[in-house]
């Protein structure tokens, strides 16, 4: 006998738990089906200090705080090739409300999640993968779940929301899933402990080294291990002749680099690697009749700035609340019902998007890591980067595109041999970025102990 609920979630991760916590709350009637048993080893360890205010609204906040998970107060970058550096400190950003983040193990972080929305009234199956949609007349009314033991049960609901992750269920089936070819990339990563912290950097920042094009990533958890990851060009393996196994390709890049090399001197591998391909892709369309698409299933950008679960739980709050007001109105919940979130989420994806490709781009990298910005340029950025994009000031949005646009300058210049434009992007006075650092660390709510 089919079972029915106001919303079906594909996927437990933080867009399902989202979904589940947020609309369970507002008191819907909720099943999530998830095709693993938590918890589980996944990759996206870093945060964002805009995930806060999203923990405060889903009641997460003090389970958060209790975890006791290492707090993040920016990201420090080296560029290899120039010897460039660049701080990105949160506690500078235009909106000072959101100084600091927290780096997370994802098996206990993701259970965290998936708990909270069983204890906010969700339904959560675990072990249920989805074998299929339940479409009727073009509408999509429900799921097929597999049980661990191979039986199916139909579930029947009046949206479906895919957070199926990388598998992204629907759109694949669909036909509207796309790859970046931008971002053609693939990573490989594993735990270490004993990692050699570097002197004079704030404790808790993501080290980000960016050597012969491989940017390395190096996350520090509270237990002292930490996460250890390489991104790179596909074709890299074989053009270098490394072995087949994840684990010798992982030491073959994290010895390529002599920064890592040095950072990881004694530190010993504590899990295997991993590695995956392909990631950065998207899905054409975001909703359809009856269901609609939430995280990476809907659009997974790249790893390097760490937007993954921010901009997971964000689409997720948003279409619990859309789906929520669809679901106040009699009669099916139409794709037009549910377009304001697509508009919504689309207008989120841009924004860190164009921060992406620049971050590939070698003449706005290079400028990245060695010209000191004006004050409220490096504000508007930071801002961004801390995963403030859903309300951006007019002057905010000025000053970013006034970088833009000293970007393209320098550019043009390049390619016409008159060599890079200093006074585009920099100020009269460089930052001294080591003491604004600091002083920015020492000020924040979250140093120190403190909440």
């Amino acid at each position: 006998m089919d079972r029915f609920y106001d919303a079906a979630i594909i996927g437990g991760g933080p867009a399902g738990s989202t979904v589940a916590t947020a609309l369970a709350r507002r008191g819907r009637r909720v099943a999530l089906f998830e095709r693993e048993k938590f918890p589980r080893f996944h990759v996206g360890e870093s945060l964002l200090p805009f995930n806060l205010p999203i923990f405060a609204r889903l009641g997460l906040a003090s389970k958060i705080e209790a975890a006791g998970y290492q707090k993040k107060y920016g990201a420090f970058f080296w560029n290899e090739a120039t010897g460039g550096t660049r701080p990105v400190v949160f506690a500078q950003g235009v909106d000072g409300r959101h100084p600091a983040a927290y780096h997370v193990k994802r098996a206990e972080f993701d259970e965290l999640l998936l708990r909270h929305a069983a204890e906010s009234g969700a339904e959560v199956h675990e072990e249920s993968a989805v074998a299929e949609a339940i479409v009727e007349e073009g509408r999509t009314v429900g799921i097929v779940v597999r049980g661990k033991e191979g039986e199916d049960r139909r579930v029947r609901a009046r949206v479906v929301v895919d957070a199926s992750g990388q598998d992204a269920l629907l759109s694949r089936r669909a036909g509207t899933r796309r790859f970046d070819q931008k971002l053609k990339r693939a990573g490989l990563f594993a735990h270490y402990e004993g990692v050699r912290w570097p002197e004079g950097h704030q404790v808790g920042d993501i080290l980000l080294p960016i050597d012969d094009g491989v940017w390395y990533w190096i996350i520090p958890f509270s237990d002292g291990t930490s996460s250890v990851g390489a991104v790179f060009d596909p074709a890299l393996p074989k053009k270098e002749g490394w072995a087949v196994d994840l684990d010798s390709r992982l030491e073959n890049l994290v010895t390529r680099s002599a920064r890592m090399r040095d950072l990881l001197a004694g530190a010993r591998r504590t899990s295997r690697a991993f590695g995956i391909s392909d990631y950065s892709a998207s899905s054409a369309r975001l909703v359809g009749e009856g269901y609609l698409l939430v995280g990476d299933a809907a659009t997974f950008l790249d790893p390097v700035f760490s937007t993954g679960v921010f901009l997971a739980m964000a689409t997720g709050e948003h279409a619990a609340e859309t789906i929520h007001r669809a679901l106040d109105r009699p009669g099916p919940v139409t794709a037009a019902r549910l377009s304001r979130y697509e508009r919504h989420a689309n207008r989120l994806f841009r924004r860190f998007r164009r921060f992406v490709y620049a971050f590939y781009d070698p003449v706005f990298f290079e400028a990245f890591c060695t010209k000191a910005p004006f004050d409220p340029m490096r504000a508007a950025v930071t801002t961004v980067l801390a995963g403030g994009v859903e309300r951006i000031s007019f002057r905010s949005r000025l000053w970013t595109e006034l970088m833009f646009v000293g970007i393209a300058i320098d550019r043009l210049r390049r390619r016409l041999g008159l060599g890079p434009n200093q006074a585009a992007v920099t100020s009269a006075r460089p930052l001294d970025a080591a003491g604004r650092e600091q002083a920015a660390a020492e000020q924040h709510p979250l140093a120190n102990g403190g909440s």
